[in-house]
């Protein structure tokens, strides 16, 4: 969740940069120079935000930036790169239209269009957050059924409960729960989501016996668990996986 705490940050950041630039473009004084710098970082950032989170408006994000093919210039296809270069338009010794205005429409567009994907992030990068969960889990679960295929039923129980864990620890973040360990365990996760009313009683005793066979097979100490034991574990935790959410 932090990662996806930062990216909307910096998301949220770049609306009043975007802003700032628009306000500097618009002085008298105006140093193109620098204003094209600060320009260019900042569309390296937003165009890429742009493209990630809502790639349908990456066109119109880019036109106004820049125009490859024209057949005149006009206020409505003057671009904030010509802008940056200082081009103006004349007819009969005076300017055709007002280029501060222009270039101020063509980057408020975009500074709406940024603000349109910081809107949006939030529900995309949770969609995308959950699909790699999920591979990964799947991956883990993989592995765990090719070690206990091979014998490596300590390997592939300790294995798959790091794949429980996980999962359940994200279930707790998604429903805004928060466990007072420091180091939490199943166990853990199992009870808090159950008092909370996540699942009902038979889902808490499956996870509790889950939990059980996962702390078998990672205390070397204790009995060595049966091939049956982690077949169960790892059948219980991809229907927990299916199935809690």
């Amino acid at each position: 969740m932090a990662k996806i705490d930062d990216v909307q940050r910096e998301l949220a950041g770049l609306i009043p940069e975007g802003a700032r630039l628009l306000e500097v473009g618009q002085q008298e004084k105006l140093d193109l120079a620098t204003l094209a710098l600060d320009y260019e970082t900042w569309y390296t950032k937003a165009l890429a935000a742009v493209t990630q989170l809502i790639p349908e408006r990456r066109t119109e994000f880019v036109e106004a930036y820049r125009r490859d093919k024209r057949r005149d210039l006009s206020a409505e296809n003057y671009t904030i790169s010509d802008y940056l270069g200082g081009l103006s338009v004349s007819f009969g010794g005076r300017p055709s239209f007002n280029t501060k205005a222009a270039f101020a429409a063509k980057i408020l567009r975009q500074v709406a269009i940024v603000k349109a994907a910081a809107d949006a992030a939030p529900s995309l990068l949770r969609d995308i957050r959950a699909v790699l969960l999920t591979e990964l889990l799947d991956s883990d679960l993989d592995s765990s059924r090719e070690l206990a295929k091979s014998g490596h039923l300590r390997a592939a129980g300790t294995m798959c409960g790091v794949a429980l864990e996980a999962h359940l620890a994200t279930v707790c973040q998604r429903r805004g729960l928060k466990v007072g360990k420091k180091n939490p365990t199943i166990a853990d996760f199992n009870d808090l989501l159950k008092e909370s009313r996540a699942y009902d009683v038979p889902t808490w005793r499956l996870i509790q016996r889950l939990s059980d066979i996962r702390n078998v097979c990672a205390h070397a100490r204790d009995r060595d668990p049966t091939k049956e034991e982690v077949a169960d574990l790892i059948a219980g935790t991809a229907k927990v996986i299916k199935e809690v959410f």
